[in-house]
């Protein structure tokens, strides 16, 4: 845990204007006497549709948390919501926000006391599909990178982009979309004063801006790169679920897609049925790892950054050492070292950086399940170019000891899960990977 931030600041929070002029849309906010407005510009101008309007206010809901973190528990003030509105403030602004409350000591689970101001509901039924095609939101990573490849065809957006995502664009082929989100200088003020501050749902928000552009660009589906290790909580204390990735799990999931469906657009991850080790795999075997970059550090949350723009892999966080262990198994180990920068996996300073990946209490990154990253040294200590390497080496019996927990084999890990909640198209093109991840079982057998 770190250490709590020092002020709260007074609520009500408000959830107040949202204005549009052509391409830019200005979200308003308060909390108690504090004013904020958060830009957020698109590269088309927004027409005056129901779909847009249903998508604007989906973004200005979700967008609060990170205002409403400065004076969280306090009541939330919004307009007139329907039951599956309502729903996801209730999950996002409580699981959304337990990270947060976690390290600043705040009890969870969280209260969200919603006041909902009088006037109509808008109709919540969902809009009928009218477009056609696909917008695929990079971060610049490998499970945005492997369906950017997987679907060549989709368009590709980013929220603030810099480095990273403009090389994985033209890594891809294609021009992106590029949207601007500029947070209230005045947010930065409270923190720096000592506001309550961490981790909030971001995806959640990047959500929101991708259906809104893909509603303006009359496309069908925003694609997201979700897969099923988000779903397992970081941390469980008092029988409470903390989850760094709460707005990547499949719950968050469903409640979005349910908000979004009266903009007409279809909203879902096409990588749920994978683990983060399936997803290295086929990340390795399609020959993306050199242009990816699974690495928060190369990031930053303030616009305007300049040391973002020339980005790679930090190589010592732990959601680098948990990338390098997922793609590892389908690369060689130079492959690693070349894209890391270090011999990340075979360092004994970082054993127990290792065994935090399968510990009861996970780092606060974008980590997968402890199951897999165990099942990921022990396939390295059944192929002969890892076998020797220090964390296959040393980790390999503590490995398979977590793996025992659950009784399944290494490989178990590379298999998909069920894909028939996906539409037919993608059911497909997820399925189209499963011959060369059993490839990799079959080395395992081998060596």
């Amino acid at each position: 845990m770190t250490a709590p931030s020092s002020v709260k600041f007074p609520g009500p929070f408000v959830v107040d204007d949202l204005v549009v002029e052509g391409a830019v849309v200005s979200l308003g906010y308060r909390l108690g006497d504090l004013r904020f407005v958060e830009r957020i510009e698109f590269p088309v101008d927004l027409p005056d549709t129901p779909a847009i309007a249903a998508g604007l206010k989906a973004l200005h809901l979700i967008a609060g948390v990170s205002y409403y973190k400065c004076g969280v528990p306090t009541p939330i003030h919004t307009p007139p919501l329907t039951a599956a509105e309502r729903a996801l403030m209730e999950a996002l602004y409580d699981k959304g926000l337990r990270e947060l409350a976690y390290r600043n000591s705040i009890a969870m689970p969280l209260p969200v006391e919603l006041v909902e101001r009088d006037g109509p509901v808008p109709g919540a039924a969902p809009a009928p599909a009218e477009g056609s095609g696909a917008l695929i939101p990079i971060g610049g990573g490998k499970d945005s990178a492997l369906v950017g490849d997987l679907v060549p065809e989709g368009q590709l957006m980013s929220v603030n982009p810099v480095g990273g995502h403009e090389a994985l664009a033209e890594r891809l082929g294609r021009p992106l979309h590029r949207v601007r989100r500029t947070m209230d200088p005045r947010l930065r003020e409270a923190v720096e004063a000592g506001a309550i501050n961490g981790h909030v749902p971001v995806t959640a928000i990047n959500s929101a801006i991708a259906v809104v552009l893909a509603a303006a660009l009359g496309l069908r589906d925003v694609l997201m790169g979700l897969e099923r290790s988000a779903s397992e909580p970081t941390l469980v204390t008092d029988g409470i679920e903390v989850n760094h990735q709460f707005s990547k799990s499949a719950e968050a999931e469903g409640l979005l897609r349910a908000v979004f469906a009266p903009t007409g657009v279809r909203y879902l991850s096409v990588l749920r049925p994978m683990t983060e080790l399936a997803i290295g795999g086929a990340v390795a075997d399609r020959g993306l790892t050199d242009s990816i970059l699974s690495c928060n550090r190369a990031f930053t949350v303030w616009s305007g950054n300049e040391s973002s723009r020339t980005q790679r892999p930090c190589g010592e966080c732990a959601k680098c050492l948990f990338t390098a262990l997922m793609l590892a198994p389908s690369s060689d180990p130079a492959e690693v070292r070349e894209h890391f920068g270090r011999d990340l996996l075979d360092e004994p300073e970082l054993l127990d950086e290792v065994r935090a990946l399968w510990s009861s209490e996970k780092p606060f990154d974008c980590v997968g399940e402890r199951h897999e990253s165990a099942a990921a040294v022990v396939m390295l200590s059944r192929l002969k170019e890892w076998r020797d390497q220090a964390v296959p080496r040393e980790l390999a019996a503590e490995a398979g000891a977590v793996l025992d927990e659950v009784g399944a084999p290494p490989e178990r890990y590379l298999e998909l899960d069920g894909t028939d909640e996906l539409p037919e198209e993608y059911r497909e093109l997820i399925g189209s990977l499963a011959a060369p991840l059993s490839d990799v079982g079959e080395r395992l057998d081998e060596a």
